[in-house]
C-alpha cells in the first residue's frame, strides 16, 4: 500500500512536467526565411498642385495594386507559458522592392496624359506571437504588431512621391518541427498602414498627395531553432 501511494505521488508530479515539455519543444531563439505571394495596394487622396486641390478640376490618381514574391528574413524568440500556450516575439525584414502596379491619368487643363508606377520598400515589422501547441511537433499561432515601410510612386515625367508609413500587421499561422531544431511554417498576414503626405516636383507643378498602402501575404518558410 505504501509503495502504491509513493508511485501515485510520483506520477502526479511527473505528468505536468511531461505536458509542459510539449510547449517547451518550441522554446528558444530562431532564425527563419519565408516567401510566397504578397498583394500590395496604394491609394492616393487629397491630391493638390501648388496648394490647389486638383479634385476640383477633375484630376486624380487612381488606386494601383499588384502582387509579387517577397523574401522575409526573421529572428524570433519563443517561451512556454504553460503546457500548451507559448508567447513569442518576431522581428522581420523584407529587403526586396515590391511593385504596386501602374496606371494612367490625364491633366484636364491640358489633356496631357501621363503614367505612374508604385512600389513598397524596406518593410520591417515587430510582432508579438501568442501560440498554442497541438502536440509535440505542431503549433498554431497569431501575430499582432507594428510594421513600417517606404511607399513610392514615380511619374512618367520624372517626378516622384516617397513617404515613410507606419501601420498594423495581423496574422495567423502554423508551425511544424521536422527535427529538434528545424521547422517549417505557413502563415497569412494583413498589413494596414496609416496615410502619409508626399510631394513631387514635376515639370509643370509641385504636387502633394496622401499615400495609403495596404498589403496581404500568403507565405511558407523554413527556420532553425537554437
Amino acid at each position: 500500500m505504501k509503495k502504491l501511494i509513493i508511485a501515485s505521488v510520483l506520477s502526479a508530479a511527473l505528468v505536468p512536467t511531461a505536458a509542459f515539455a510539449q510547449a517547451n519543444n518550441f522554446d528558444g531563439f530562431g532564425l527563419q526565411l519565408s516567401t510566397g505571394y504578397q498583394s500590395n495596394k496604394l491609394k492616393f487622396d487629397d491630391l493638390s498642385g501648388d496648394g490647389t486641390p486638383l479634385s476640383q478640376l477633375g484630376f486624380s490618381l487612381p488606386t494601383i495594386s499588384s502582387g509579387g514574391m517577397p523574401l522575409n528574413l526573421g529572428a524570433s524568440y519563443t517561451a512556454a507559458l504553460s503546457d500548451r500556450f507559448t508567447l513569442g516575439a518576431l522581428v522581420e525584414y523584407n529587403p526586396l522592392s515590391m511593385k504596386i502596379g501602374s496606371s494612367n491619368s490625364v491633366v484636364p487643363a491640358t489633356s496631357t496624359a501621363f503614367s505612374y508606377t508604385g512600389k513598397l520598400e524596406n518593410q520591417v515589422s515587430i510582432s508579438l506571437v501568442p501560440g498554442y501547441s497541438f502536440n509535440d511537433t505542431t503549433m498554431g499561432y497569431a501575430r499582432v504588431g507594428w510594421i513600417n515601410a517606404t511607399a513610392k510612386a514615380t511619374l512618367s515625367d520624372g517626378g516622384s512621391f516617397s513617404s515613410n508609413v507606419n501601420g498594423l500587421i495581423l496574422g495567423l499561422g502554423a508551425k511544424h518541427l521536422f527535427t529538434k531544431n528545424i521547422y517549417g511554417f505557413a502563415e497569412a498576414t494583413y498589413a494596414t498602414y496609416g496615410s502619409a503626405d508626399a510631394t513631387a516636383n514635376t515639370q509643370a507643378t509641385a504636387l502633394k498627395v496622401d499615400m495609403t498602402p495596404t498589403s496581404y501575404s500568403f507565405l511558407v518558410g523554413i527556420g532553425y531553432k537554437f
